[in-house]
């Protein structure tokens, strides 16, 4: 029996139970032609009352308030603004009234790259692709460091880059993990997609176990597997088609190139080590 009320504590390893994905409803926006399309469970978070945000039917990105998502101490630079189009979240239960156990978060953000020295780039061009998401990766987590392990930095990315060749622009999935010997951490999974030359969606799906432990330790007491099977479920439901204007970007975009897909492995970022009177400067993702 898999309800919310906790009466008993876990005494062996257990898979928690989410929501069934057959009963998901899809969820669909326009973006100035560009249709993005999805399929979630209904919003069933851990705390009662937390409201989740569902995109609008349609949009004009010209229309759209994006914002700066600078935070000093926490990002390189101020050469990103976002745009947050969902936030949804699902509690799962342990069995025989071991309560919730666990929370899969998901979020979907329109990210745009700004004040870039060379802006003369295109999100459909495979190299501009994979070096934006770079940077964005080194942007939103290099500066995590453990000031008592010599500055190390406290997560690691892109682990398990992996090309989505089922889209008819590039896309991939990715994971930031934590380095397990500098700090604790969360698991992050992510979806990049670009929808203009200049605007790429990101889905972020982030599985919390809901204990205060190492993730080697939380693993061998609440296995992820059904966190992760409703994740690949939203995945694979994904879909994007393009609006005229924007495959014509990707048209421009691909004309001289003979091979349009994506490198099939992209190693962990090479970030320098950061102390607490430096700021990053110049960053490349040699």
């Amino acid at each position: 029996m898999y309800v919310r009320y906790k009466l008993r504590k876990a005494k062996s390893l257990i898979t928690p139970k989410g929501p069934n994905f057959s009963s998901a409803k899809t969820i669909q926006c326009d973006i100035d032609g560009t249709v993005i399309k999805f399929k979630a469970p209904k919003h069933r978070p851990l705390i009662s009352g937390e409201e989740p945000t569902f995109p609008a039917h349609s949009y004009h990105l010209n229309d759209m308030f994006f914002r700066s998502s600078y935070q000093e101490g926490f990002n390189i630079s101020d050469n990103w603004e976002t745009f947050r189009l969902l936030e949804n979240a699902w509690a799962f239960y342990g069995p025989w009234f071991t309560g919730s156990v666990a929370e899969l978060a998901m979020y979907a953000t329109l990210i745009r790259p700004i004040n870039s020295d060379n802006n003369d780039f295109s999100l459909f061009h495979p190299r501009a692709f994979e070096k934006i998401i770079g940077d964005y990766l080194t942007n939103s987590f290099s500066t995590y460091t453990n000031e008592f392990m010599e500055n190390k930095h406290e997560y690691i990315a892109p682990i398990n880059w992996k090309p989505l060749t089922r889209f008819p622009m590039v896309a991939a999935r990715l994971q930031v993990e934590p380095d397990i010997k500098v700090g604790r951490g969360t698991i992050r999974y992510f979806v990049f997609l670009p929808i203009t030359d200049k605007v790429m969606l990101c889905i972020q799906f982030v599985p919390s176990q809901l204990l205060s432990l190492s993730q080697e330790e939380l693993d061998k007491r609440i296995n992820r597997s059904s966190m992760l099977q409703l994740m690949n479920n939203i995945i694979d439901s994904i879909e994007l088609t393009l609006s005229p204007e924007a495959q014509t970007q990707q048209k421009a975009a691909l004309a001289e190139l003979d091979d349009a897909s994506l490198i099939s492995d992209f190693p962990p970022l090479k970030w320098p080590v950061v102390n607490k009177e430096n700021t990053f400067k110049e960053l490349d993702n040699e």
